[in-house]
């Protein structure tokens, strides 16, 4: 307690140099800056987090059944029926993708056409996710294309004209020695933009299944079947008799498994960041070397007479830990402040913006306890660290004497 009450009295009495004071003050304001950065890199990366789980949920399906080998898998009426008798199973739906290139005017983009049957609208909330336009999948017996808003955009399509069409291309399968041979083609008319998530989004056309089919001659191939599952089941229960239905060789996703290479790039790239920034909290935290460094200086004849009364150099030493964890602490403080005015103006005002092709205006945040507990550690670990060094010069510095 003596040596907190000694290291308070040390960081706010007057110094005899001015220089002690302004690096002070620089690693007060660098510890805060610093605190409220890592906030909020972690807040912005748990609002894209937050985010994108809940349009996964939306839009994905419950289940997905997908092909380990291979891109597509041959149709088995056997096994859907087998699906349709599990009391869980709602509905399913039978999709076909291929990559094509898309020809809008002047513009090409390469992406992926997405064939699906009618149950599609019921397994997958599209209507939800539309922006323009009505989701169809065809009119007529003839397919139509509803677009992710990335591609929508690089294309430049629109939906009320009429007169211009959405040329795909596909490569042909049959051997050809004629490049005008080589790829399948057929216009789409244009019929709605949707947003998913931006992998999608910038990726997908969805059609009818059977106009993909009639392209590519994959009359009764599937690259997955997707299904919705009664709430009211554990989900976990469904997914085992749907292995049990189909085997080892295929993977049966929940929505999670569905996107988890996503997610957990996306958390990697989280700490990551995070640890680039301790990095530079780490260089700010010389500024706290240098201070304890010049204090300990201004005050050394303090401490020989501590000393010569008794005082132990562990103690000493202690005064001037104590004094750079209360610098680190101060920071902290003001850190935290920085961070939530900057939080709550963000969150009502949307100070920084994001390009026009996401589906939100502003940067997504969201506060997390445990990260200004993590955080709070690192700054104090960083600053005790940090105070290490120039408390050893109080080792150096010799008792005074009286003498008789």
């Amino acid at each position: 307690m003596l040596s907190l009450k000694i290291a308070n009295r040390y960081l706010f009495s007057r110094k005899s140099s001015q220089a002690i004071h302004w690096i002070t003050g620089i690693s007060i304001i660098g510890i805060a800056v610093g605190t409220a950065a890592l906030i909020l890199v972690l807040s912005v990366f748990n609002g894209f987090e937050e985010l994108l789980s809940g349009m996964f949920s939306k839009y994905n399906p419950d289940v997905k059944i997908e092909i380990k080998q291979g891109k597509t898998f041959k149709e088995d009426s056997a096994k859907l029926f087998q699906l349709t008798q599990i009391p869980g199973i709602l509905r399913y739906s039978t999709t076909l993708e291929e990559i094509a290139m898309f020809q809008y005017a002047e513009a090409q983009e390469f992406g992926v056409l997405k064939g699906v049957d009618s149950n599609y609208v019921t397994v997958c909330s599209v209507h939800d996710a539309i922006l323009e336009g009505s989701f169809k999948i065809e009119n007529d017996h003839r397919p139509l294309a509803n677009l992710g808003l990335g591609i929508r955009n690089k294309l430049g399509v629109d939906l009320d004209n009429f007169q211009e069409f959405i040329r795909v291309f596909i490569p042909d399968n049959k051997e050809t020695s004629d490049l005008n041979n080589a790829l399948k083609r057929f216009p789409l008319q244009a019929q709605s933009v949707y947003s998913f998530i931006q992998e999608s989004d910038y990726s997908t056309i969805i059609t009818s299944i059977q106009g993909v089919r009639q392209i590519t001659g994959k009359s009764d191939q599937l690259s997955s079947i997707e299904l919705k599952l009664n709430p009211a089941f554990e989900p976990g229960f469904l997914i085992h008799q749907v292995e049990t239905i189909f085997g080892s060789d295929f993977i049966i996703k929940d929505r999670y498994k569905q996107d988890e290479a996503f997610l957990k790039i996306m958390r990697l790239e989280k700490w990551l960041f995070y640890s680039l920034f301790c990095l530079t909290l780490l260089l700010v935290s010389f500024t706290i070397v240098g201070t304890l460094w010049m204090i300990v200086l201004e005050k050394r004849i303090d401490i020989s007479i501590l000393k010569s009364m008794g005082m132990s150099n562990k103690s000493l030493r202690q005064v001037f830990l104590n004094l750079g964890i209360l610098i680190c602490g101060i920071g902290l403080v003001l850190g935290f402040t920085f961070a939530l005015i900057f939080y709550w103006l963000q969150k009502n005002y949307g100070l920084i913006g994001v390009p026009d092709e996401f589906i939100i205006d502003s940067y997504p945040i969201q506060l997390r306890l445990i990260d200004f507990i993590l955080v709070s550690f690192t700054v104090f670990g960083i600053g005790l660290l940090a105070s290490l060094l120039p408390t050893k010069k109080v080792y150096e510095i010799l008792p005074i004497f009286r003498e008789e």
